[in-house]
């Protein structure tokens, strides 16, 4: 462990060295003037009042955010023996154009801008660099600057001698970057095509599209990969944004497993998520530079609020969190630099330029190593659970033997199947009597524990005796069938149970149900009864049935029994079939009521 400690001490040490200031140069003292876009030419510009101008001072950087205005710069420089460079080091610039003068004669002009080729650049770097002309006289470069994203345009002149010992430090960094993150990348692509976790993928993903990103703020992707297709390089940026902030959300919702520990915040990634595919789909289709400006913004507030949620695991106890928050600070802290920077909410400066290059490459070190740990991890996990299979395996080839258990199930579902039959009224399929004895006792009981009310409603089918005289016993069953179906539609919940008494009487037990709701459900009953004639089954007139209904309640205790709820509904019954049938009475206050 402690030699691991070391490597990644050396790397980073390797990494935050490479960032000095000999990377960059100071900047130059110069003045500008913002005008519209393409409405002065140089003369106008020339001609302009010195009040309109304003003053860049040495060791500051021009940063006006997003702009669609020209920016003109003037620039002056003494008479020097030595060649030197004039550098506009900030790539990403769709048009310049420098106008070399002595005096009042223009003597050199360069047009250039990533949205021209790269051969239009007099010198073929990533940054715009002009050697400035011989001269024995003071020399002035007026610049013109347009760009449809951050106006951002740090100058410096320097000999070529110091620009060329700087440019070693400076490729010697990118390449560095690039190294570091294709090796990463590599490895744990490797690692994907082995474990086939799609989180190794998508931590490939996200370290490729956020090193593009660098590389193509740095101007190299230009340089590199498509020198003679500005069309290309002028939109890539924002979609290449938006793309790493894709890859970068879907990744921590799989390591983290975000879905797992908190469902609000998996909610809003999958928002963020989201908001990224809309601007880089607006980006490319629809407008360019609103495009990068809200991709910008996006990232400024995103990266912090994932950075947050990971603290907010790790502090409810996920490792993995802990490991994301160690990476993601410095990743952060460049990203907001940058975004900022962007904006124009802060100035430019070596920080917020060489920080996100930085902050990417210690992230892809550090999440690497939260993987390598993941893949620990899950592998001990695998090990404990294989542990645990074998003693499972081992203890059931000790205690039971296959043949006896599968005999032994089927057993037990035959007595399940008689028990079952047991319980139920053969004629009409519902509870017969003695399953209404058990479960009146299941539920008196319970009753007496939550000290709760339990209801009875007792059924009799008006005039049955008459219907058997008359029509014949096989009708009769008709009428019972049809009757105990109609109720036990009626009877809506699980914890209800529908039994038939004995002959023509039924009983409904509704545990935790007051006097008044065991009155509606029996009034209920009635209505369906009367409402549905019986159509029996040797297919002559049906027959219209009303059934009496007798309704009990008794908030149980200790000092009852089953017995006073079922003489309750049985007195209450009695009433409905001497006061005229077809009606439900409800026992109440010692006397029952009729209440229709």
């Amino acid at each position: 462990m402690s030699n691991g400690r070391r490597v990644v001490r050396a790397i980073l040490f390797i990494l935050l060295g490479l960032i000095s200031p000999a990377v960059f140069s100071a900047p130059v003292a110069f003045q500008w003037l913002e005008v519209p876009y393409g409405e002065l030419s140089l003369d106008d510009v020339r001609s302009a009042p010195a009040s309109q101008w304003q003053s860049v001072s040495e060791g500051e950087t021009l940063n006006r955010g997003f702009s669609d205005n020209d920016f003109w710069l003037r620039v002056s420089l003494p008479v020097d023996k030595r060649n030197r460079l004039l550098t506009i080091g900030y790539p990403l610039l769709d048009e310049v154009s420098v106008y070399w003068m002595v005096g009042e004669q223009v003597i050199e002009t360069h047009h250039t801008g990533d949205k021209l080729p790269f051969n239009s650049r007099p010198i073929s770097h990533r940054n715009f660099v002009f050697l400035a002309p011989t001269s024995t006289d003071p020399l002035t470069a007026w610049v013109r600057v347009h760009t449809d994203g951050s106006a951002q345009i740090p100058v410096s002149v320097m000999p070529s001698g110091e620009f060329l010992a700087k440019e070693q430090a400076s490729f010697g960094w990118q390449a560095m970057f690039v190294g570091v993150v294709l090796a990463l990348a590599l490895y744990n692509f490797f690692l994907f095509t082995m474990v086939r976790d799609t989180t190794y993928l998508w931590y490939v993903m996200t370290v490729l599209s956020t090193s593009l990103v660098q590389l193509n703020f740095n101007g190299l992707l230009f340089q590199w990969l498509w020198p003679t297709l500005p069309w290309l390089n002028e939109f890539v940026t924002a979609p290449l944004v938006g793309a790493a902030l894709i890859f970068a959300l879907t990744f921590t919702i799989k390591f983290l497993s975000i879905k797992q520990f908190s469902l609000a915040s998996y909610r809003l990634l999958w928002v963020l998520r989201l908001l990224s595919f809309l601007i880089l789909g607006y980006s490319i289709f629809v407008s360019y530079h609103s495009g990068i400006v809200l991709v910008s913004a996006l990232a400024a507030i995103g990266t912090p609020m994932v950075w947050l949620m990971a603290l907010r695991l790790w502090s409810k106890g996920q490792a993995l969190a802990g490991y994301y928050v160690l990476a993601w600070t410095p990743l952060l802290v460049g990203h907001l630099a940058l975004a900022t920077s962007k904006l124009g909410l802060m100035p430019r400066s070596l920080f917020t330029e060489m920080a996100p290059q930085a902050g990417v490459a210690i992230e892809a070190v550090l999440l690497s190593l939260a993987l390598a740990y993941r893949i620990n991890r899950e592998r001990k996990k695998r090990q404990e659970a294989q542990d645990h299979a074998l003693v499972v395996q081992r203890e059931a080839n000790l205690t039971l033997e296959t043949r006896v258990q599968e005999r032994t199930e089927e057993l037990q579902n035959a007595n399940q199947l008689l028990k079952a039959a047991s319980l139920t009224d053969g004629l009409t399929g519902v509870a017969n009597r003695r399953r209404f004895d058990e479960k009146l006792g299941e539920e008196w009981q319970r009753a007496v524990r939550h000290k709760q009310e339990l209801s009875l409603i007792m059924v009799d089918i008006d005039h049955f005796k008459k219907v058997n005289d008359t029509l014949g016993h096989l009708i009769g069953d008709d009428c019972l069938v049809a009757v105990a179906s109609v109720i036990d539609n009626e009877v809506q919940r699980s914890i209800d149970l529908l039994a038939r008494y004995g002959g023509e009487e039924f009983v409904v037990l509704l545990p935790t149900t007051g006097s008044e709701g065991a009155g509606v459900v029996a009034e209920r009953l009635r209505v369906a009864v009367e409402t549905c004639p019986v159509k029996v089954s040797d297919g002559t007139t049906p027959v219209n049935l009303t059934i009496s209904l007798g309704v009990a309640t008794l908030l149980v205790t200790q000092n009852t029994g089953p017995q006073e709820l079922i003489r309750r509904a049985d007195e209450a019954l009695y009433r409905a079939k001497t006061g005229g049938r077809n009606r439900v009475v409800v026992w109440c206050d010692s006397q029952p009521t009729t209440v229709s």
